[in-house]
């Protein structure tokens, strides 16, 4: 088993490029026990995924790289033993070392439970969806998911997620902590920031009978009380980045270097998902969180919902049964198949026998056939797992006995009958694995050597699976250097002299077989100051050709194919960057693949775009191509969730020499204001003229790199602040009608996506993800007190509540316009042209006017700013911001004169006051309403009061 790609790119960053020309099958190191120390993360972004587009594009693609028909590829992720080894994946647990029954019982940690001295806000009340719920903060600020049973099925969905989380976390994964409480419903109580999300997706501010309505749809508990499964965060909820995908690797990862597809601990996984039943394993079911472990930051990937294991389906009640049979495709073929026979020829699967207890389901092992098992939707892992991956993960199910499994199923707070039959059932279909998964290959575990013979477990016939059978044991000498098993030196489980007589550094193999020579295992031996030890590991079976280098992909997905001739050159210097810093040889197609939709219909739209703007100066005269002003591609910034639209849909380059400078000649692009607050690292914004959709291009200081992104919607101010302009939908190309604003400007854009999607990304809700919902925490702050007309608060950030609160709250317009300097300038776009207008004086006093009516409108009544508004939060981390008690909903701080050009238009700003601190102040905000955008209003003193002297829609 060769070493792992992280391991050898961790060992290449310390030992330099010499290792590129070693050929060693194993180094002094091996076999690891632990990853090598990871590299920091240093950009991750936020993703959120559709539970029905996993589903669609699951069934109707083949995603990820799949075994040719000419061998397999083996699984990655391993040392040299073929074990996992402990990471931000895994980490081995009860079958390496045994766990006491408390230690089982305690999963991922026991201390943090729901605080029960106060009431708990409820920050988000979720009916609808995919896993319905409510997002709660106790009195510790610590954050907890919710989630309930079925009327008529307490401890259905509650103990399966509890049940099913603490033996994921006993088989080496990493979950969060969950804890089932019980509860009277004035514990819960809204908070004034909370939200409730329609089945729409659309959210809206909560109000207490959404919690009413909620629980009317739970069952009611003895004295009136309600049973849930809380689990907690981890790491807070800016640390969740979404889920992780069942195929590639994360871009954003450097140590993300395995394709998912062949990572050993998510092929195996399909045992323990068969063991426990979890049909609903897919993507959204995992969460990515960013931790920071002995100083380093990182990803770790984390299994978070299990409440469809076991009998349950949730809100769905008791599972169906063909859900663990079928996938949701083949399921309705099966089911009709038994409808037309009239029953005659019904699957097996139809007369497994369920318990009767509505806390159970259909939860049953008569007819469990461990590999006939399937999840609802086909993963790229559970396609491609091989006979030795499933044999690691049956080895670790095995490993639990019965009294280890019944201790853990009685975390599910289960009745006495209902532990019986999910423990009885569960230590069946254990059995069962054992029997299937140690026939396929020579099931040899424990290899040892004791004093100088060979030993080792046979876990089949220990396992009372296989009767006791002879083993033909081969000696051999083995060239490390060259990777090469040599002629053999002796048999039997004694060591031979002449291996015995081998000097310190040098190797032996022994291959082992029990009749059937192709089902064998290789163990290999390192002679050391203290004798020999075992440092490798290989199981073959019947029919086993390892395939060494991945074999293309094919070539004529039409995502690839539709990219033009120079749109793939671009992509090939993606690639050749790629490569270049991962260590990685993927061709385009490969790596195009691997992109996700977001990713890959982002560098199609933009390249699409640059492709067909051409370029002239003044007098008409061509500058050629926007595109051919582009060296190379450096980075494809599709979906993150949670990121800010000028994080997301753009694509990163490299420009030619003199692009600068050609882009301000250029009759197609102007000069725009300069990037203070977003897109930091590119300052100078150059904008595409005339209507939308247009191109922005980001240029860096020294005009060499850029990001490029397409505005689709119109920047017409006030409408803009509402229409989505200002947030990523603005530039992705799949949403809404973008597709035919772009092809409107540049036409021959194909709807590649819709293949595979239809028109799902358009006209399906919003996911939303409980953990993911940006709400502040914690109660609104008080209002200020309604101050008379003419009142003038001292402190800048009072008079900037009090401005506001007038404005969002109590709509008292004219006096909230008593705060705008009479000399007040406004940068705003009131055309149809992308071009900011500079407005002064009066006009800049009525677009304020109007802009006041139109948010409010927009809004509707908000009780508070907190609910109406929500602080920006700075992209530069350096930036200087000043505390204050209204934080939450807007950010304050200081502007040095040439950021203070910018609000005044470009005119000049006065210089900060020798020693009385800066002349100006920003207070950014964005408005809490789908599509909401964000306001820049620049304060100073003006005849002793603050006043604002400038306002503008903050452009991504």
């Amino acid at each position: 088993m060769s070493r792992t790609t992280i391991s050898c790119i961790a060992i290449v960053l310390v030992a330099g490029t010499m290792l590129a020309a070693q050929t060693s099958r194993f180094y002094p190191d091996d076999p690891l026990a632990a990853e090598p120390r990871p590299l920091a993360v240093a950009e991750p972004q936020r993703r959120a995924l559709s539970a029905l587009l996993e589903t669609v594009n699951s069934n109707l693609r083949k995603r990820g790289q799949r075994h040719p028909a000419n061998g397999v590829l083996e699984a990655r992720g391993v040392n040299t033993l073929g074990e996992v080894m402990d990471g931000d994946w895994y980490v081995n647990r009860h079958a390496t070392r045994r766990m006491t029954q408390n230690e089982l019982q305690r999963g991922p940690g026991h201390e943090r439970p729901p605080d029960m001295t106060a009431a708990w806000h409820v920050l988000v009340v979720k009916p609808f969806g995919v896993n319905p719920g409510l997002l709660v903060a106790d009195a510790r600020r610590d954050l907890y998911i919710l989630r309930f049973d079925p009327i008529g099925s307490e401890g259905l969905a509650t103990g399966a997620q509890m049940v099913a989380s603490q033996f994921f976390f006993a088989l080496g994964y990493h979950v969060a902590e969950n804890y089932i409480v019980r509860f009277e419903r004035p514990r819960l109580m809204i908070d004034e920031t909370g939200q409730t999300v329609s089945s729409a997706g659309h959210a809206r501010t909560a109000i207490a009978e959404d919690i009413d309505q909620f629980l009317k749809a739970v069952p009611e508990g003895p004295g009136r009380t309600y049973r849930a499964v809380a689990t907690r965060i981890p790491e807070g909820r800016g640390a969740l980045l979404g889920p992780y995908q069942m195929w590639g690797v994360r871009s954003d990862d450097p140590n993300d270097t395995v394709p998912h597809e062949h990572r050993r601990d998510l092929r195996g996984m399909f045992v323990f998902a068969a063991w426990l039943n979890f049909s609903s394993v897919r993507a959204v079911t995992t969460q990515d969180i960013l931790a920071t472990v002995d100083g380093v930051s990182r990803i770790r990937h984390y299994v978070v919902d299990l409440t469809k294991s076991l009998g349950s389906s949730m809100f769905d009640g008791s599972k169906l049964a063909w859900e663990g049979n079928e996938t949701t495709v083949t399921s309705r073929g099966a089911v009709g198949k038994s409808i037309v026979t009239l029953g005659l020829a019904p699957p097996a699967w139809v007369h497994e026998k369920g318990s009767d207890l509505p806390e159970v389901g259909l939860f049953g092992s008569k007819t469990f056939d461990p590999e006939a098992w399937t999840p609802a939707d086909p993963l790229p892992p559970f396609e491609n797992r091989l006979p030795d991956d499933t044999f690691w993960a049956a080895r670790q199910v095995m490993a639990f006995t019965d009294e280890d499994i019944r201790a853990l199923v009685q975390t599910g707070l289960y009745s006495k009958p209902a532990e019986d039959w999910i423990t009885a059932t569960l230590i069946e279909r254990r059995n069962r694995i054992g029997r299937t998964y140690f026939a396929r290959l020579l099931p040899l575990d424990h290899i040892r050597l004791e004093g100088n013979a060979l030993a080792f477990d046979d876990l089949g016939v220990t396992s009372g699976f296989a009767q006791p059978r002879t083993y033909t044991i081969t000696w051999h000498k083995f060239d490390n250097a060259k990777d090469t098993v040599l002629d053999a030196i002796g048999t039997g489980a004694d060591m031979p002299g002449e291996a015995r007589a081998l000097p310190a550094g040098s190797y032996a193999a022994v291959r082992i077989h029990a009749g059937v020579q192709a089902m064998n295992v290789t163990v290999y031996l390192r002679r050391q100051a203290d004798g020999f030890h075992v440092v490798g590991i290989d199981r073959s079976w019947p029919g086993k050709n390892v395939v060494t280098l991945p074999p293309p992909v094919r070539a004529d997905r039409r995502a690839y194919a539709d990219l033009a001739p120079r749109q793939q050159e671009l992509f090939q210097t993606y690639v050749d960057n790629y490569n270049a810093t991962r260590g990685t040889q993927f061709t385009a197609e490969e790596r195009f693949e691997r992109l996700t939709v977001s990713e890959q219909t982002t560098f199609y739209g933009v390249t699409h775009a640059l492709l067909h703007t051409s370029l002239t100066d003044s007098n008409g005269a061509d500058l050629g191509l926007a595109i051919d002003r582009i060296e190379s591609v450096n980075r494809i910034a599709g979906q993150y969730e949670g990121l800010g639209g000028d994080q997301q849909f753009r694509v990163y380059v490299a420009l030619k020499p003199g692009s600068r400078e050609l882009l301000e000649k250029s009759r197609e692009f102007f000069i725009d204001k300069e990037n203070t607050v977003y897109h930091i690292g590119f300052p100078h914004s150059y904008r595409q003229a005339g209507k939308e959709p247009n191109m922005q291009m980001s240029l860096s200081a020294d005009g060499m790199r850029a990001d490029i992104d397409v505005d689709y919607r119109s920047s017409k101010t006030p409408a803009s602040l509402f229409n989505g302009h200002l947030t990523a939908a603005n530039s992705d190309i799949r949403a809404g009608d973008n597709p035919k604003f772009h092809n409107a400007r540049w036409s021959g854009l194909i709807l590649w996506w819709q293949d595979t999607m239809g028109k799902l990304q358009i006209n399906l809700p919003k996911p939303v993800d409980l953990a993911n919902t940006d709400r502040a925490i914690g109660p609104a702050t008080p209002l200020p007190p309604d101050r008379p007309s003419g009142a003038a608060p001292e402190k800048l950030e009072d008079a900037a509540q009090e401005f506001l609160t007038d404005w969002l709250v109590r709509r008292q317009y004219d006096q909230a316009l008593e705060f705008l300097s009479s000399q007040a300038y406004a940068c705003v776009n009131l055309s149809d042209d992308a071009r900011s207008q500079a407005l002064d004086g009066t006009s800049a006093r009525r677009e304020a006017r109007r802009l006041m009516e139109y948010a409010g409108a927009r809004l509707g009544p908000r009780p508070d700013l907190t609910s109406a508004i929500v602080a920006f939060t700075p992209r530069n981390p350096d930036r200087p911001v000043t505390d204050h008690p209204f934080k939450r909903e807007f950010l304050l701080g200081p502007v040095g004169a040439e950021e203070a050009k910018q609000y005044l238009c470009n005119r000049s700003a006065a210089p900060a006051a020798s020693g009385t601190g800066p002349a100006y102040y920003a207070v950014v905000f964005t408005f809490r309403a789908d599509g909401g955008g964000t306001l820049g209003l620049l304060w100073t003193r003006e005849g002793g009061r603050w006043k604002i002297v400038s306002y503008q829609p903050l452009v991504p």
